[in-house]
């Protein structure tokens, strides 16, 4: 048996905005060599732990009609594609889209109940609910989890969008309360644990059972960590299995403390060095009477083909604002920043938006952070 276990390919997802065309097709074409090496290797089926599309942008119909496109020729191959929901396909016109994707036959959605039974592979799957988060969206997995009776007369595969400790946690450090971070001891006993919503890879083999992360295909930010992951899928053909890079588009993070016009130079030749198929994030904290040279620098790289990130921060106020953090009136800060009017207005509201959501939603323990971020996306974004 030859199969693919791949997650996390947020189609039609923006990150950064400021290149959203760019990065639209660039998950459109991880998804698309993910199928095509399925047709290549002819595998008897594809499994994915969720999040097949991205909840915080618009899909265009252009856009949906090229995800059809990928799909029916899977489906002309008789090959299914067996799925879970994530938590960013069941909301709004994303779950619609999932709908009607199974309605074509498409896409196949497994659950907790009755296996989809491919040759001797019971695949199991658990969508997310919609509307839960934090320790509720916790007990209502660990409930369901407890619950599931697997039949144990082929090999078991269980795709859940979510990990268990048996990842490690250096993986999922920064999602400490992480709901779906869930123990092992929680689970069922299965053959194979499809796991997915974290996005950096890991697998291994305990006891003859397969615990795999494929993570995402494409990078759904730039940070430090997604300089260092290569992202991609699993491959598995008998007892053997190997990591399949997507190809997906390099992250570059470069930070530069501007004091002289001579740094600025260095800052120019550090960025040149570059890929132009890289997204590079350049943080720049620099002295006032240099800041129109630095633009200048940075947009003459744009203007070449360079796809650039920049933020910039006068060094002149950084003690200021942390001295007075718990305090901080956010309309001098933006003043101090030489901040239109207009501007300010704008960015005002949308810190009363902020201030709006996480006072409305937010418990006395700040479990509710996740939907206060979904709500947030959908508002802001």
């Amino acid at each position: 048996m030859k199969f693919i276990h791949v997650s996390d390919t947020h189609l039609g997802c923006e990150v950064p905005v400021t290149y959203r065309e760019i990065r639209k097709r660039d998950f459109l074409e991880a998804f698309k060599k993910v199928v095509d090496f399925a047709i290549k290797e002819n595998v008897d089926f594809i499994i994915h732990s969720g999040d097949f599309l991205d909840d915080y942008f618009r899909i265009s119909s252009r856009y949906i009609l090229d995800i059809l496109d990928i799909l029916f020729k899977l489906k002309e191959k008789g090959i299914p594609f067996i799925f879970i929901k994530g938590n960013h396909d069941n909301k709004g016109q994303k779950q619609n889209t999932v709908e009607i994707l199974k309605k074509l036959g498409l896409i196949i959605e497994a659950n907790e109940r009755e296996p989809i039974v491919i040759k001797d592979f019971y695949i199991y799957g658990i969508s997310e609910p919609s509307n839960l988060s934090g320790d509720e969206l916790k007990f209502i997995y660990e409930k369901i989890l407890k619950e599931m009776k697997v039949d144990k007369t082929g090999y078991s595969i269980l795709l859940f969008h979510g990990v268990s400790n048996v990842v490690p946690e250096g993986l999922l450090e920064k999602y400490s309360k992480e709901p779906r971070i869930i123990g092992q001891d929680k689970f069922p006993d299965v053959d194979f644990y499809a796991f997915g919503h974290f996005h950096n890879s890991f697998i291994t083999k305990i006891d003859e059972k397969i615990f795999s992360l494929p993570g995402s295909t494409e990078r759904t930010e730039i940070s430090p960590i997604e300089e260092k992951f290569e992202k991609g899928f699993f491959y598995f053909e008998d007892s053997n299995y190997k990591f399949i890079p997507t190809g997906a588009r390099k992250v570059s993070i470069i930070e530069k403390h501007i004091e002289k016009e001579g740094d600025i130079n260095e800052l120019y030749e550090e960025v040149y060095k570059k890929s132009k198929e890289s997204l590079i994030k350049v943080r720049v904290r620099y002295r006032r009477d240099l800041y129109d040279s630095i633009r200048r620098s940075i947009d003459s790289l744009i203007s070449s083909g360079y796809l650039i990130i920049d933020e910039y921060y006068p060094s002149d106020i950084e003690e200021e604002i942390v001295i007075k953090e718990d305090n901080l009136i956010f309309e001098d800060v933006l003043s101090q920043l030489l901040v239109s009017d207009e501007d300010k207005k704008s960015i005002m509201e949308i810190l009363q938006k902020l201030k709006y959501f996480y006072e409305e939603y937010s418990d006395e323990e700040g479990r509710n952070i996740e939907r206060i971020r979904d709500l947030m996306f959908k508002e802001l974004v």
